[in-house]
């Protein structure tokens, strides 16, 4: 039995390991499928994204990388595209030309800083508190009514496969409690999502980066009961940046999983996506 991975970053953005050691990796994990998804170009300067002239390098090389191990894995060229609505059709100019088999929809920023500077919210405690302060005067409610209000913009506005760790917003409750993320309000939130995904027909990953540190899935397993109720296919992921990490945390995800009710996972599979069952030790692949 074996899991795969969808989301992972190599030393095109801010992963460590060129893609072919993910690849390598994947295979001594026995994977059938890897995902190579570096986080897309942004309009603005960013450390962690990619940068708009590696584009065609990290095109081309995905590319030969398929060639050379397709007998032994399939390997899916993607990217983690950001929903960004003030820099007017970046997104399509930039990424028009790269063809994908899919594309794993995020959102890592919120609004602009007074000097014009992208708020990112899944940097330090420091730079979210900052944000907080200076863009929503410290109102932590209106500032996850945006996030969630971007990733409505997102899911209508961006075609997509894959939903990026939705509920990333909460991440800094473990430095400090900022919300309740079981308040109605918050719960209202997700559910605007959510209904909007089922719509759609999206995967959400379930993101284990966060577990082993301290103890976060992206979404975490409150949520899974509301994945189940608007019957939405879901994906383990572990957003490694590092390939020893490519299935990080899986047992632990697939069992609280299965206790909330789900038999498959949505997996790529001969060029379609489609449901596999899975136990706590892998998914169970029929040929």
């Amino acid at each position: 039995m074996s899991w795969t991975n969808y989301h992972g970053h190599c030393n095109y953005c801010d992963g460590h390991g060129k893609i072919e050691d993910y690849i390598v990796k994947a295979i001594e994990y026995n994977m059938p499928v890897i995902g190579i998804s570096s986080h897309a170009p942004v309009p603005f300067d960013c450390f962690w994204t990619m940068k708009e002239d590696q584009l065609q390098n990290y095109d081309n090389e995905v590319m030969q990388l398929q060639e050379k191990y397709k007998h032994k894995i399939t390997v899916l060229k993607s990217l983690e595209i950001d929903y960004l609505p003030g820099y007017g059709g970046f997104n399509k100019a930039v990424l028009d030309h790269i063809d994908l088999d899919y594309r794993i929809g995020s959102i890592h920023f919120i609004d602009r800083f007074k000097n014009g500077n992208s708020w990112g919210i899944d940097g330090s405690f420091d730079e979210f508190k900052e944000g907080l302060r200076e863009i929503f005067n410290n109102d932590i409610q209106l500032a996850v009514k945006r996030f969630y209000e971007l990733t409505r913009g997102l899911i209508k506005n961006q075609q997509f496969e894959i939903l990026g760790h939705f509920d990333k917003i909460k991440m800094h409750n473990v430095v400090e409690p900022l919300f309740d993320e079981s308040e109605d309000w918050y719960i209202k939130e997700v559910e605007s999502v959510l209904s909007l995904v089922a719509e759609k027909g999206i995967i959400v990953e379930i993101n284990t980066k966060s577990y082993e540190k301290n103890g976060l899935l992206f979404p975490g397993p409150e949520i899974f009961p509301l994945l189940k109720k608007y019957n939405i296919p879901v994906t383990i992921n572990s957003d490694a940046h590092i390939p020893e990490k490519l299935q990080s945390s899986y047992t632990e995800v697939a069992l609280m999983l299965i206790e909330a009710g789900f038999t498959t996972l949505r997996e790529y599979k001969d060029g379609v996506w489609c449901d596999v069952a899975f136990n706590k030790d892998g998914l169970q692949w029929i040929d």
